[in-house]
């Protein structure tokens, strides 16, 4: 049976998303003057779309490469997996209405589930220690070591799409990660949180620990969707060669953006 929880696969609404998409992304693409390129290179049927993401608790690069692609007419569904604190901490209402739009677990048996059921799953494998990476390191591609995402890929037999961004990591400004006082508070293990940033935002001006929501920044955020990558083969070699991908899009983009909040 479907779980109709949130996180759950039984909430994705595509009549819900289809009619609302336009708006969320005529929002949210209009606030941060967003870019997104290759989406002509994305394969036809399930794939494993794998990315670097910022922004701490607002991931706003992901909602604009969400929005890019819910509103391109594309035939798979795209669903992305999304940390358990989205479905657990959040008010109810919002948790449910992510759901709609395709936010799941971050569960490998669902995300399998939903690649061998047809649909496009986006993963983001460095999760917080990506996400709030220091402002000094935004450029930067942090898996942390993490390559499950191969296997994930090679089980469900669907090709991996790099997805490259910029900008959203100067939405805020983190100003240390505090990997080792989450490992002291305990969070890692209690809330699967790898970071206790110290950040400085709007309008909490600077805070210590996991943000409530913020304001973002009116930074400029591009998105590059790249060849995809084949799977098969050794996890090792596999991973290096989507980081060093991502890696290479990170970098040509950032070379080009004038300056902070300028882009």
């Amino acid at each position: 049976m479907v779980d109709p929880r949130p996180g759950g696969l039984g909430l994705y609404d595509p009549d819900y998303v289809a009619l609302n998409a336009p708006q969320v992304g005529r929002l949210i693409h209009g606030y941060f003057r967003a870019e997104v390129r290759g989406l002509e290179r994305l394969p036809e049927g399930a794939f494993l779309g794998v990315g670097n993401h910022s922004g701490a608790a607002m991931i706003p690069d992901t909602l604009v490469w969400l929005a890019a692609y819910h509103n391109a007419g594309l035939r798979t569904p795209l669903l992305t997996l999304a940390h358990d604190a989205m479905f657990d901490a959040y008010p109810a209402a919002l948790a449910r209405w992510l759901s709609r739009f395709g936010a799941i677990r971050a569960d490998d048996a669902l995300a399998l589930e939903a690649l061998q059921g047809g649909f496009a799953v986006q993963v983001y494998p460095g999760g917080d220690h990506d996400a709030c990476r220091s402002f000094a390191r935004r450029h930067e591609i942090v898996f942390a070591g993490r390559k499950g995402y191969v296997a994930l890929a090679q089980r469900a037999g669907v090709p991996i799409v790099p997805v490259a961004s910029v900008g959203a990591h100067e939405a805020l400004i983190i100003l240390w990660e505090g990997r080792a006082l989450a490992r002291w508070l305990g969070a890692d293990r209690r809330l699967r949180l790898k970071a206790f940033p110290l950040s400085l935002s709007v309008p909490w001006g600077l805070w210590l620990g996991p943000l409530p929501g913020y304001l973002p920044l009116p930074t400029k955020i591009e998105i590059e969707v790249l060849e995809p990558v084949d799977p098969t083969g050794d996890i090792d070699e596999v991973d290096a060669r989507v980081r060093g991908a991502l890696q290479r899009s990170v970098d040509a983009m950032a070379r080009s953006r004038r300056a902070a909040w300028v882009g």
